[in-house]
């Protein structure tokens, strides 16, 4: 079997840890996360929208109807890239484009239409009947819920953008000075931590080193040049 991913959890919110499925999204070759059905059902169990019981439920009604799992997953990506560009721009200082806000209210409308009030430990919450197994859209549901909550209540100034030349991830800095920089200090961060070292390292190494500077012969200092013991013998090039 073959391993899984281990999607990275650092947005700060759901929405932006679906935005950051793809790697390496500002390099030449970005690397797609989600190729399957069954990666976007891992990335919703790892994220906590499903439990494992539900996410082999998901994985085995993916089964049995492909088409429509396949048409899921590719309107998941459609999202996801929206909720890319609308939370980067935003982060950017630029407002959203109307045909992403269209893709996300599409998404939400559907999301919401499913919704029921459920019974809660403390009175009822608004929730996705499970009775039958959960729906198969229903990690898509719960990323455009999710971008709805933070357009709707997250302060647009805390959201930023990995600043690695390759990366390009976007996240929610939640800490409470607000100095956050990196998208994840275990990724991005430490890197850029070792390539700040490396560069100490060689900037130490070059002005320890000693100049070493040649002297022409004669003097002062120099070895007493020899000569040559015979009229066979080549000269040596100064």
């Amino acid at each position: 079997m073959a391993k899984r991913w281990i999607f990275h959890r650092s947005g700060g919110s759901l929405c932006l840890d679906l935005a950051n499925t793809v790697s390496w999204r500002r390099s030449p070759e970005p690397i797609e996360r989600l190729p399957t059905y069954g990666d976007l059902v891992e990335w919703a169990r790892q994220s906590g929208v499903v439990t494992a019981p539900a996410a082999r439920t998901l994985e085995r009604e993916a089964g049995r109807q492909p088409a429509v799992a396949a048409r899921i997953l590719a309107r998941a990506r459609v999202l996801r890239e929206a909720i890319y560009r609308v939370f980067a721009g935003l982060a950017a200082g630029r407002p959203p484009e109307p045909a992403d806000l269209a893709v996300l209210d599409r998404e939400l409308h559907e999301a919401f239409r499913a919704l029921h009030l459920s019974p809660a430990r403390s009175g009822f919450t608004l929730a996705w009947p499970l009775d039958d197994g959960p729906p198969l859209a229903l990690p898509l549901w719960a990323a455009a819920r999710s971008a709805a909550e933070v357009l709707t209540s997250a302060d647009p100034r805390r959201l930023k953008t990995c600043p690695a030349s390759r990366c390009g991830w976007i996240f929610l800095d939640v800490t409470r000075s607000g100095t956050r920089r990196w998208c994840a200090m275990e990724a991005c961060g430490s890197r850029a931590k070792a390539r700040r070292y490396y560069a100490r390292q060689r900037g130490g190494a070059a002005a320890s080193s000693p100049r070493r500077t040649a002297r022409a012969p004669g003097s002062a200092g120099a070895p007493p040049s020899r000569r040559a013991s015979g009229p066979s013998s080549p000269r040596r090039a100064s």
